[in-house]
């Protein structure tokens, strides 16, 4: 045994040593087995040795090909296959010249039926716009049925007055909800439609009482927008329209008086009347009682109308009760208010008791005679009843333009009892902007 200086002070075999306790191992010494290469056998030695002489071959054959000299024909042979492909590459030029011009006439086909494409699509949206309900493709002739206007100028001039804005700016929305524009921006369902379709629509309702559903096909938006767009512009209308001075002054009832009154009743200021719109029946007890008129035997609405002599609507009162009387409507309605001048008279049905109601203010009160005790009408009676009823009958007229917005020809529903007041009034003064009904005096001012 060796030792090894160092450190660790360790102590190593040498190299073939043995132990030499045991007696096996006496005489002997260890030799290290080296890793020994076992021959390959018959069939190995076989095939190595025909790998090898084919090898030989082939590296010969190309030697001798390398070796043999280099025959005429070839370079022949070359000239040919030059011409060949040059034969080639004309051919190919000349394919590709004719592929490219056939993609150049299938892009100008293609070109020339996109063309044709655009002008179909064109003529199919013009084709469309013109078969839209909306203002713009209104017929002069379908104004009157429509809206209740004359024509297009009528129309601009009651829009121009109420002034909604360019895109409804100046208008507050009932439940709208907004959706994302192609903008970004934010707006309404109801701003789709422009404010003179929204106007429009709303006068399709009112003029033709058309039901919300068909609104919603028609102008291709849904049934809740169109209940917000009559409801919210039932308000705007009632507030724009409400801030128009419709009474007219002493000389105005003049210059504008028919010459029957002027001969018969020149001091009358205005004539009233009231008048009765069905409702459908409450649920409530009190309201269906409340509600029940006896001269119509329905459920109703009541209100009361005052026109000039000229026939145009000078007040328009509040919606109350059926079962109201015309006495009581004629009190808080508001109409003992107005600026009278004294010497003035009104001229009424027989159910107007209401002649101390204006003797403060020195106004008189033209009513048909009552029956007296002898039941039967003096001659002077009977031509005084029938001279007043002559003249009284233009605000059965005017009530009647009034009622020839149809939403009144159905009972109205529950769900308009917040809005039927503004409806009302919005209906008679947009009665102001259609033809008169008497061709009076100054009445084109």
């Amino acid at each position: 045994m060796t030792e090894i200086s160092g450190y660790s002070k360790k102590r190593y075999l040498k190299e073939g040593a043995v132990p030499l306790i045991f007696e096996c191992w006496r005489g002997k010494t260890h030799i290290y087995k080296q890793h020994k290469v076992r021959p390959p056998n018959r069939l190995q030695q076989k095939k190595i040795s025909s790998d090898d002489a084919d090898t030989e071959n082939d590296i010969l054959a190309t030697e001798n090909e390398l070796n043999e000299p280099v025959d005429d024909n070839f370079q022949i042979n070359n000239a040919v296959i030059k011409n060949e492909c040059q034969t080639l590459k004309t051919d190919s030029h000349d394919f590709l010249v004719e592929q490219v011009k056939l993609l150049e006439n299938k892009v100008a086909s293609l070109k020339r039926r996109e063309e044709r494409l655009l002008d179909m699509n064109q003529a199919l949206t013009e084709d469309l716009k013109s078969s839209l309900f909306c203002i713009e493709n209104l017929k002069p002739f379908e104004f009157q049925f429509y809206t209740g206007f004359q024509s297009r100028k009528v129309f601009d001039i009651v829009l121009n007055i109420l002034n909604p804005g360019p895109n409804c700016e100046n208008i507050v929305m009932v439940n709208d909800k907004n959706e994302e524009s192609d903008g970004g921006k934010k707006r309404s369902r109801s701003q789709k439609l422009s404010p003179e379709n929204q106007f429009f629509l709303f006068l399709c309702r009112l003029k033709l009482g058309l039901f919300e559903m068909d609104l919603a096909k028609r102008f291709n938006i849904s049934i809740g927008t169109v209940s917000n767009i009559i409801v919210t512009w039932a308000n705007f209308c009632y507030v724009r329209l409400g801030l128009i001075n419709i009474w007219p002054t002493r000389d105005v009832v003049d210059s504008t008086m028919p010459n029957s009154f002027k001969e018969k009743y020149p001091s009358t200021r205005v004539i009233i009347d009231c008048t009765e719109i069905k409702v459908n029946m409450p649920s409530s007890m009190l309201l269906k009682s409340q509600t029940y008129s006896n001269y119509k035997s329905t459920n109703t609405l009541k209100g009361l109308i005052a026109i000039a002599p000229c026939g145009s609507v000078t007040f328009v009162s509040e919606l109350y009760h059926g079962s109201i009387s015309d006495r009581e409507i004629t009190i808080r309605s508001g109409l003992l208010n107005l600026p009278f001048d004294k010497g003035d008279s009104i001229m009424a049905d027989k159910g107007f008791d209401i002649q101390d109601l204006f003797d403060e203010k020195c106004v008189k009160l033209n009513i048909p005679p009552f029956l007296g005790q002898y039941g039967q009408m003096s001659n002077s009676e009977v031509y005084q009843t029938q001279s007043i009823a002559a003249e009284r009958i233009h605000v059965e007229r005017a009530i009647n333009k009034i009622k020839n917005f149809h939403i009144f020809d159905q009972p109205i529903p529950v769900t308009l009892f917040g809005s039927i007041n503004q409806i009302w009034s919005v209906c008679a003064l947009l009665t102001l902007f259609q033809d008169p009904i008497l061709s009076c005096p100054g009445s084109e001012k």
